[in-house]
């Protein structure tokens, strides 16, 4: 698997619907879709290929990059342009069926400073639409910091702190084009800049059983239990909602399976209570979201109900409903 809180509750009851159609020749083969990250700090670039495809393998990748330089024709590159400027930069993929598609993207790039001089970069960690931005750039010997300013992408910007948090607009699946420019004491500049993505917690239960109600027809106790997991997300993140508000798990692809968490510690809540979960996707870093983050429930309140995600992240296989299993079980 693959990669970026605010807890919203999630609905658990959805009507289901049931689709049929006629008969065809065979299943439509569906294009690639083209999409890279990039970082750069001041001249030098590094793209990453993040393209997806459904049906097949990706055969062949050209990088074409806005300044009349010869194209490379590898999945991940690197480039270093001759003068500061905004380029116009592209990906075109084509998979084993012949099918193709393009991904164009701006970036700006900025001219390095002389000698003793800062040299930006940044690490950012995102939980759904709540990013922390950490500035780890570098100063030369004789370079003394003097200043920071932070770009966000989204038109607003916070100079000095480190780290910095900064919480995104709720939305759809987004990227952004982020910055850090650090100044020294002897006014040389550098600019740090890379692409991010933000998604939004998974809203979407669908039904895969008889009931999808996550209600109490006894007075229970509740554990929440992760069962297994399989993910290289950095904090997919699991809170109860209801009838208590508690963060289960901060980091589902790396905290410990078979642990039963008790909710509102011991307290036995009545006949009735309605569970209600909200699961949040962590960061992938250099990765792309192919598919709204989804959650589906089985189970009834004798046997406990078992919620498998999928953070959205992934290739070909993908959505496959195993990077978190997580066990709901009531104890009258």
């Amino acid at each position: 698997m693959h990669h970026w809180l605010r807890a919203l509750s999630l609905p658990l009851v959805l009507a289901l619907s049931a689709c049929g159609g006629g008969g065809s020749s065979g299943p439509a083969k569906t294009a690639p879709t083209a999409n890279f990250a990039f970082s750069c700090v001041d001249l030098s670039c590094t793209f990453v290929n993040v393209s997806t495809s459904q049906d097949t393998n990706l055969i062949a990748y050209t990088w074409t990059f806005g300044d009349g330089s010869p194209t490379a024709a590898t999945p991940d590159t690197a480039h270093t342009y001759p003068a500061a400027s905004t380029y116009t930069v592209s990906l075109l993929v084509i998979d084993a069926n012949g099918l193709r598609s393009t991904a164009t993207k701006s970036i700006t790039v900025t001219a390095p400073p002389a000698a003793a001089a800062p040299h930006a970069s940044f690490d950012v960690s995102c939980i759904s639409f709540d990013c922390t931005f950490t500035d780890t750039s570098t100063y030369d010997t004789g370079s003394v910091p003097q200043s920071r300013l932070w770009d966000f992408g989204d038109t607003v910007t916070l100079a000095t702190t480190n780290p910095a948090t900064h919480t995104y607009a709720s939305g759809p699946v987004a990227t952004y084009t982020t910055r850090l420019t650090v100044t020294d004491a002897a006014g040389k500049s550098s600019t740090s800049t890379r692409s991010i993505i933000v998604v939004p917690p998974a809203t979407t239960l669908g039904c895969i059983s008889t009931s999808c109600s996550l209600t109490l027809t006894q007075a229970a106790r509740v554990t929440v239990t992760l069962v297994s997991h399989s993910c290289s997300a950095r904090h997919n993140t699991v809170v109860v909602t209801s009838p208590v508000n508690q963060t289960v798990f901060t980091d589902g692809c790396n905290d410990p399976t078979g642990v039963a968490i008790p909710i509102g510690g011991t307290t036995l809540f009545p006949a009735g209570t309605g569970l209600q979960l909200s699961v949040l996707s962590g960061t992938v870093p250099n990765s792309t979201i192919a598919f709204s983050p989804t959650l589906r429930v089985s189970g009834d309140f004798t046997q406990g109900w078992t919620l498998v995600f999928d953070d959205g992240y992934g290739g070909p296989s993908e959505p496959d409903f195993n990077d978190l299993v997580i066990l709901v079980k009531a104890t009258p």
